[in-house]
């Protein structure tokens, strides 16, 4: 959740803490979006303005009501086939984004890459107005496969401001791959509730561990290679002192099932 929009820093934001919430999803009970509605429902109403990022499945006016009522406008990912009605003309987005000239687009930079963004304000199906920002990064300009686009309710927020928010949302892009890759989250075999609620639950102790357990605090993936390297260290000394004490070769192979 971001900010205020005279001072543009952020007034709620879950991420400066990398505190994520894994909530469990049942396909039997109701979509995926409605239970995105009901969590945005939960979310604590901000002194002034809020603004929810989400990605391309989300943005759709039913998430951005839900919003609206909490007090939060949306920054959000856009599917380049979304339908877009510049001048009252139905087209897709990046059917229009082929006709943007260089001449219509400026250089945005976020997190030191550079952007060729194009403004548009105007209609989506379904919703009245808002801004859509086509970007290509400074090298791909009017490459097909490298447009991306992103909408924001909050017609008033500057250009650079709508991707600059948007750009905190990456850390929870990162979190899932590091989940998946790292902490076995992608292949577990486990089918209870049980089981997989306590899988969570030492995802997130081995999470919070890496981050602000080893004396202070780390980004995710620098803990987790400090953990690794302390543990690989710890298999070192321990068959360096078994050789000291003369332990024999076949024992500690037996204790490190190497047998």
């Amino acid at each position: 959740m971001f900010g205020d929009t005279k001072s543009k820093q952020p007034l709620f934001n879950a991420m400066a803490t990398r505190s994520y919430d894994i909530h469990r999803y049942d396909k039997t009970k109701r979509s995926k979006l409605d239970d995105a509605c009901e969590l945005a429902k939960t979310m604590p109403i901000p002194p002034k303005s809020g603004y929810a990022l989400v990605d391309s499945w989300y943005t759709c006016p039913k998430l951005m009501n839900t919003y609206a009522a909490r007090g939060y406008q949306l920054i959000g990912a856009l599917k380049t086939n979304r339908i877009l009605y510049p001048q009252g003309i139905r087209v897709r987005l990046d059917t229009f984004a082929s006709y943007v000239t260089q001449k219509e687009v400026h250089l945005v930079t976020v997190n030191s890459s550079p952007y060729w963004v194009y403004r548009y304000e105007g209609a989506l199906n379904s919703i009245e107005n808002a801004v859509v920002l086509f970007c290509w990064p400074k090298e791909a300009f009017q490459v097909p496969k490298a447009l991306h686009a992103f909408l924001c309710t909050d017609v008033s927020l500057e250009t650079q401001t709508i991707l600059d928010y948007y750009s905190k949302r990456w850390p929870i892009e990162i979190f899932f791959r590091q989940a998946k890759g790292n902490l076995g989250f992608k292949g577990y075999q486990v089918r209870s509730i049980r089981s997989i609620e306590r899988l969570w639950a030492l995802l997130a102790f081995t999470h919070l561990y890496c981050t602000i357990g080893l004396g202070h605090p780390l980004l995710f993936g620098d803990g987790l290679r400090k953990v690794r390297n302390d543990v690989k260290g710890q298999y070192i000394q321990w068959i360096y002192d078994c050789g000291r004490n003369e332990i024999p070769l076949d024992a500690v192979l037996k204790s490190l099932k190497a047998a």
